[in-house]
């Protein structure tokens, strides 16, 4: 009997130091997967400011070239109107002389 009991307690004894070894590995890997859940989540909020930066960063560059454009369209349209106004006056002048030489055809 003694020899089975000295079997029973060293089975006892393996048995229970597996389930230690069991026990701590679930808990092991339980932060293991933890750590790994947080990385990805660092990585996807690394990834999505890069793409806010870069997105960013291009936004800002075709503004500038918007307001670059626009800057000339401006210049533009400001000289046009310029012409516009000296050609108005011309158009008054000419008016103004076919006016005129309708009277004196009237006259002769």
């Amino acid at each position: 009997m003694d020899i089975i009991k000295l079997i029973a307690v060293i089975f006892g004894a393996t048995g229970f130091w597996k389930l230690i070894e069991i026990v701590l590995k679930i808990r092991t890997d339980k932060k293991l997967k933890k750590a790994e859940t947080s990385n990805l989540y660092a990585q996807a909020n690394s990834q999505i400011v890069e793409n806010w930066v870069g997105w960013s960063q291009k936004l800002e560059k075709r503004v500038a070239e918007l307001e670059g454009n626009n800057t000339k369209m401006r210049l533009t349209i400001t000289k046009q109107r310029i012409r516009i106004g000296e050609l108005e006056k011309h158009v008054t002048n000419l008016e103004k002389c076919n006016k005129e030489l309708k009277n004196k055809l009237e006259l002769l």
